[in-house]
């Protein structure tokens, strides 16, 4: 029994050492990956126009394909109502735009729709999710947006 606690020390100690080191190892290792990550994430920003890098890369945990699981990344929409955005710019009937991406804000339930005219600039539409805000464009999509073309996202749409 004595010898067993006289050997408790050092395997305590031996592990130890191995746990600041395996830490050590894994910080250096991420952030390595990290930066070479960003750097292929910037060749292919460089070599994408704005809406292809949008429309097609997963480049932030806030950002999804589709909009409430109407408007799907590449869909060619048409304002059917006109509204207003967070901002007061005003959508008006007959704007036609591509669809490429949605991110959320939580923290001021804020949605940023990224569209494009011409499949290569991309414009923001801002929308929030709160009632004296533009809850109902939200939950109302097929009131103030058809799908003219669906893009990348093939499915079936309800009328």
């Amino acid at each position: 029994m004595s010898k067993i606690i006289s050997i408790l020390p050092f395997v305590f100690v031996f592990i130890g050492i191995f746990t600041v080191i395996y830490i050590m190892y894994m910080t250096i290792f991420e952030k390595r990956r990290k930066k070479m990550k960003d750097k292929e994430m910037e060749k292919l920003k460089e070599s994408l126009s704005s809406y292809e890098f949008e429309s097609t890369q997963k480049n932030a945990v806030n950002k999804s394909f589709s909009f409430m699981e109407y408007l799907h990344s590449g869909d060619y929409v048409k304002v059917i109502k006109t509204f207003k955005d967070y901002y007061g710019f005003t959508h008006q009937v007959g704007e036609k735009f591509y669809f490429a991406c949605a991110y959320f804000l939580p923290y001021e339930d804020g949605y940023t729709l990224y569209i494009s005219k011409n499949k290569i600039d991309i414009n923001a539409i801002y929308l929030q999710d709160r009632p004296e805000t533009q809850k109902e464009i939200c939950y109302n999509l097929k009131k103030f947006f058809k799908i003219i073309e669906q893009g990348r996202f093939k499915r079936e749409i309800k009328f």
